[in-house]
Order: structure tokens, then sequence, then C-alpha cells
């Protein structure tokens, strides 16, 4: 199966309280999930119908063989995961603040994900796809830098459309320099940005999104989407911009609600063939990654939260905007 859209990135394990909100250190009880924003976004696009691939390192543990087992039982496409004997796979152990909002604290110096390299990308594999998906974690570190821009270099080359999720996490750079810089470099080449407010104001020092993109935009840009929590989206491509609200829902587990978000909206865009100058097209697909992100709030995990094609269509309504 040649993937539509490949996912570059990390896989990693996220050790969780076993009852979300709690803290793993006063409850002394963890759950243990797949993850990795790019794995999450990868197994979001599956259930929604799209075809997708992941193209990443773990270590040939009991860690990397689960994140495995569970992207092949959802239908992600493997064959370019690398299982590193020598490293073991990241980990990255959740807490949450008093706001309900993720802190992470990273086990990965190095993990197995840090060293994806060059000779990992497959040129092949990745012109054959539409859309290559990446964040920004794997920047923060050698060789997997190298090889995720040796990946973007092959993409933009093939005419593959460039899809940049920043998920920035601080704690992997560093200082708030550095990571500004390296964040900010595949700005030049992407096509599709999604940011979060924070991550608006860290890369425009704007925190009204109309001003903050306005002031990101560059040529290369198609479409750049804000996700603003329980407010929604907004959204800008070169001839169009606005918001689009949120459905309320009980918020039991945010992580990778941004992920989920991700994955609808790509889907949606491919659903429109990617045509960015359908305002109508756009808009759905902001509603779409919308829906998909609320409903993976309600449950608890990022993978196991993730909404299939049907409950996003429900959750949508018949007769709307989907």
């Amino acid at each position: 199966m040649q993937p539509e859209i490949i996912c570059l990135g990390e896989g990693l394990i996220d050790i969780t309280p076993r009852v979300s909100g709690t803290n793993i250190l006063t409850s002394g009880e963890m759950l243990m999930t797949a993850s990795g924003a790019p794995a999450i976004v990868a197994v979001a696009l599956a259930r929604l119908g799209t075809k997708a691939g992941f193209l990443g390192r773990v270590g040939a543990d009991f860690f990397g063989y689960h994140i495995k087992a569970v992207l092949d039982k959802n239908g992600v496409d493997t064959r370019h995961l690398s299982l590193d004997p020598h490293a073991k796979t990241g980990l990255a152990f959740v807490n949450w603040d008093e706001r309900g909002d993720a802190i992470y604290l990273f086990y990965r110096n190095p993990s197995a994900d840090t060293l994806l390299a060059v000779e990992n990308i497959d040129p092949g594999y990745i012109s054959g796809a539409r859309v290559l998906q990446f964040g920004s974690l794997l920047l923060a570190t050698e060789p997997s830098k190298q090889a995720s821009y040796r990946a973007l270099n092959i993409a933009q080359a093939a005419g593959i459309l460039l899809s940049y999720d920043l998920n920035l996490r601080l704690g992997a750079w560093e200082n708030e320099a550095v990571a500004r810089q390296g964040v900010s470099a595949p700005l030049e080449v992407a096509n599709i940005l999604k940011i979060n407010r924070a991550e608006l104001a860290f890369l425009s020092g704007e925190t009204d999104p109309q001003a903050g993109t306005k002031k990101l935009w560059r040529d290369n840009f198609k479409l750049v989407v804000v996700t603003l929590d329980k407010e929604g989206s907004f959204y800008r491509t070169a001839h169009d911009w606005g918001y689009l609200p949120a459905r309320v829902v009980e918020a039991v587990d945010t992580i990778g609600a941004g992920d989920a978000f991700m994955a609808g909206l790509l889907d949606g865009l491919r659903r429109g063939h990617f045509d960015f100058e359908d305002t109508a097209l756009v808009r759905r697909a902001c509603l779409q990654g919308g829906a998909a992100g609320a409903l993976s709030v309600t449950r608890q995990g990022a993978i196991p939260a993730l909404p299939s094609r049907q409950e996003v269509e429900t959750f949508l309504g018949e007769g709307t905007d989907k």
C-alpha cells in the first residue's frame, strides 16, 4: 500500500496517571500508551479513511514493538518504521498543571527516534505520497534533524505538499532562542501550517490570530490554521481568512487533541483534492478537524481516544458543513 499521507517523526510511549488529571507522583499508578504526535496523526488519518504511513525509528524493545503493533492494527503502513537494536524507545511522562494542560518530561537522551538517519529516508516512498506531514521535535537533535530535512527536500522536489504541525516542546531544545530558530526554519518550505495559540505568539509575537498569521505568511503557504481550544479555530489562505466555532464537549483527556485536529483537517482537504482556493472546502476541513479533536478529548489516552469516520460524521451531523 502506497500511503497518500506519510507522517514523519517520533514514535514514543506516553506514561500517564491511570486516572486522567491526577498526578503520577501522588497516585503512584501509571498507564502506558503508544504515542508521539506523528504516530497519533497517522492512526487518526487511517481511522478517518485516509491511507497513511509512518516514517520514523523506535527501539527494538517491547515499547517499540508495541508502537508498531498499534500502528499495524490500525492499518498504518509501517514498512518504513525502523527498529533500532541499540537504542531504546523514547518515553514521555505526562502530568497536568492547574489549568488542565499536559506537562511532558521526556526520556530521550538519546532515544531511537532521535537516531533516524538519512539512510532511513527512501526517496521513492516519499515521492509516491500526496502529503508529507511532520513536526518540530526531530529537528532538535541529530542525526534526526538531517534525516528530516532530507525527507523535506525530497518532498519539495517531487511537488509533494509539506504539512507542518509545530507541536512545540521547549524542553527538547538547548534554549528558547535555539528553539525559535529551529522551529521557524521549516516555515520557508511548508505549504500547510497548524499551530496553537501559544505557538502563534512564540513565532510571531502576536496573540491575535488575524494579525499573527498575516505576519507569519509566506509565499509558499497555502493554508495556516490556528487552533483556539474551546473557541474553535482560525484559518488563513492566500485569498481568505475566518473563524470557525467549536462544539462544547466534556473534556476527559486533552492529550493528542491537536493531532486529531491535524488528521481531521488533512483528511478533509484530501477529500476535496487539496483545492485551497475552495473556501467552502477549507472551512469544512477545519470543522472536521475540530470534530475529531473534540471527540478525542472525551475519552482517555491519545490513540485509544481517536474517533472513527462514522463518529466524526455523526458528531458533525447530517446536513451540516462536513
